[in-house]
């Protein structure tokens, strides 16, 4: 019996410290920092899907559903995000659904503050039938009972949490500080008394830089051409990532490498990507893989497909810079 809670504590410790369901931060930045969400006041809606798939044959699946609107007059936006996280393998299922209040303040110099709140719910569940308890193996026969006298077989192993964040900004059209704290009430998600796991309150630090690649308008490159830099560092308990995005914009277009190195007690581990989006009209498309070159013994790392879509309401930016940068300040 003991064994399975053990197992079951050993899932939801690696769920809960090291699962984000997003690894193109370049492109979904505001999971990672809840005030992206207020950049240029902008209003939109998307959806992303990604799929981890691991040496084990194991996949993990996350949909996540976002966006946005601005109350420009009022000098805020309220972001929401609802994400769906599976591990079909063991029957694990995690929705979490988060608002944020970002609220804007100028500085100088056209450089604005973001300040942000976020407040959340979860609802994590393990289906029982999906299982295998320690009691239902045979080893001489090596046959699987279909009952066990574990008591989590009778039960429903569901468990509600509510979880607090806040977060800020700095930027500018040019550059972008932030930082992160999540789960600042350490919500507990255990499924029983036995076993305490409380989600530990996370810390991250993100800095971006974007520079204008055709400021004095050459024909060999689109009018709209930017090159955009961006690193941050996540660290929860003693679980920590540190990313590297790079990426070229050119007009409707872009195209950008992004490196991901993980750690955590027992193991780290290396992973690269590619990533390209295209706008056309309101609608920009993201693609992104990711794929592991170094690891140690004790950890798989996971090949990562990404495909992302989002629809932009704020038509009349269609035509000018603000509807392609990162970083931009047109609509305030």
């Amino acid at each position: 019996m003991r064994h399975i809670h053990l197992f079951i504590f050993f899932i939801l410790s690696t769920f809960c410290l090291g699962q984000q369901s997003y690894y193109n931060q370049t492109r979904q930045t505001q999971f990672l920092n809840p005030s992206f969400y207020g950049i240029n006041a902008k209003s939109f809606a998307g959806v992303s899907y990604n799929s981890l798939s691991y040496q084990t044959n194991e996949k993990i699946d996350s949909k996540i559903f976002f966006g946005a609107v601005s109350f420009n007059n009022a000098n805020f936006s309220l972001g929401l995000d609802f994400n769906n996280f599976q591990i079909n393998s063991y029957g694990l299922v995690n929705n979490t659904i988060n608002l944020s209040y970002i609220y804007r303040v100028r500085l100088f110099n056209e450089m604005y503050f973001l300040p942000s709140l976020s407040v959340g719910v979860g609802f994590n569940q393990i289906e029982n039938p999906d299982l295998i308890f320690g009691d239902q193996l045979n080893l001489l026969t090596g046959s699987i009972a279909s009952s066990s006298s574990d008591p989590l077989f009778f039960n429903e192993l569901r468990t509600n949490f509510f979880d607090l964040g806040a977060s800020a900004l700095v930027y500018n059209e040019s550059f972008m500080f932030g930082v992160a704290l999540k789960h600042l009430n350490s919500p507990d998600i255990s499924y029983n008394q036995e076993f305490k796991l409380k989600r530990p309150i996370s810390f991250s630090a993100v800095i971006a830089y974007e520079r204008d690649l055709n400021y004095f308008g050459r024909g060999f490159l689109p009018e709209n051409s930017y090159l955009y830099l961006i690193t941050s560092v996540y660290s929860a308990d003693e679980f920590m990532k540190v990313y590297a995005g790079q990426e070229l914009l050119l007009g409707g277009f872009s195209i950008g490498l992004n490196q991901l190195y993980t750690k955590n007690k027992l193991s780290n581990a290396m992973l690269v990507g590619l990533n390209t989006s295209v706008s056309v009209e309101q609608f920009e498309f993201s693609f992104g893989y990711n794929f592991p070159i170094s690891q140690n013994i004790t950890v798989f790392p996971p090949n990562v497909f990404e495909i992302s879509m989002i629809v932009k309401f704020d038509r009349f930016l269609r035509n000018n810079k603000g509807f392609f940068k990162h970083l931009k300040t047109d609509n305030l």
